[in-house]
């Protein structure tokens, strides 16, 4: 509720009080005095009423005034916050992109990385081929006219020309098949390098005198190769790495160890197998499948 203010509250005890003395001047006294006293309080009232005019269109004004500060405050704000929104909007925007990017650039490292990964692959297969034809003895230029040798005549052929240096190791080599022949496509020299060194392989690490049976036979389209000596023998762990290239195990003597390695290396390039078996003190075993072409 609104309160008079001072002037408004002055006017009104004055027109109270002029209106009282008009009124007791009519009935005791002259009505000209009272008529002037009542001429005074419409003064009065009116003053009053005019200032209240006054005072409350300064009021509305200074309230529409208060509403339109208050409106630009909080329409200020708005924008404030409005501009805060449109940098954050923009930064993230900013950082989306920069994701996209960093993601594209991991898409094309990642491409570059299995693209080194396939080439280093290949070239390591490659590698590897290298090794293997590299100590291979000259390879013949085309296999199409290869005649069929007799495995049997060309193991028995190497045995003849090692039976100095077994006899002097105290090694007996016995070539053994149930067949008279066994023909197999394939260059000789390459089949008498196997045999050779394998038969060579023997006489090193027999360390005592013995047996070596070689054990030729045709199962099927494949034809398996045994070599089985007495000797001692190396133990299973070591067994696993007798074809690696310049491997020699615990019974170790002069040599550069390619013997195996190369002999593996002619049995790869026939599509053949080879491994070996053998337990410290009971001998050596290893064994061959050639696939024969028809």
């Amino acid at each position: 509720m609104k309160r008079f203010s001072n002037i408004q509250k002055t006017a009104i005890i004055c027109a109270a009080i002029s209106f009282t003395v008009a009124v007791v001047t009519f009935f005791a006294l002259d009505k000209y005095v009272s008529f002037a006293f009542f001429v005074l309080c419409i003064v009065f009232v009116t003053f009053m009423a005019f200032s209240g005019f006054k005072s409350s269109d300064s009021e509305v004004t200074e309230r529409i005034d208060g509403i339109r500060s208050k409106w630009r405050e909080e329409s200020d704000n708005l924008k404030m916050r409005i501009a805060e929104c449109e940098d954050t909007i923009s930064s993230l925007t900013e950082q989306n992109n920069s994701l996209r990017e960093a993601n594209s650039h991991l898409g094309e490292e990642i491409k570059r990385l299995e693209e080194e990964a396939v080439k280093r692959q290949a070239s390591m297969i490659s590698q590897d081929e290298l090794n293997y034809i590299s100590i291979l003895p000259k390879l013949p230029e085309s296999d199409a006219d290869v005649p069929a040798i007799n495995l049997i005549s060309v193991a028995k052929g190497v045995a003849r020309e090692l039976k100095k240096d077994a006899d002097k190791a105290g090694l007996t080599i016995n070539v053994s098949s149930s067949e008279n022949q066994i023909p197999y496509k394939a260059d000789r020299e390459l089949i008498r390098v196997l045999f050779r060194n394998i038969m060579d392989n023997s006489i090193k690490y027999m360390n005592r005198q013995g047996l070596l049976i070689i054990t030729i036979s045709i199962i099927g389209d494949d034809v398996f190769i045994i070599f089985k000596d007495t000797g001692e023998g190396l133990t299973g762990p070591e067994t696993e790495h007798i074809f690696e290239l310049n491997f020699q195990g615990s019974n170790r003597i002069s040599g550069n160890g390619l013997g195996l390695f190369q002999a593996k290396a002619i049995v790869n390039y026939y599509g053949g197998t080879i491994y070996a078996k053998s337990h410290f003190g009971s001998g050596m075993g290893i064994y061959i499948q050639l696939p024969i072409e028809e």
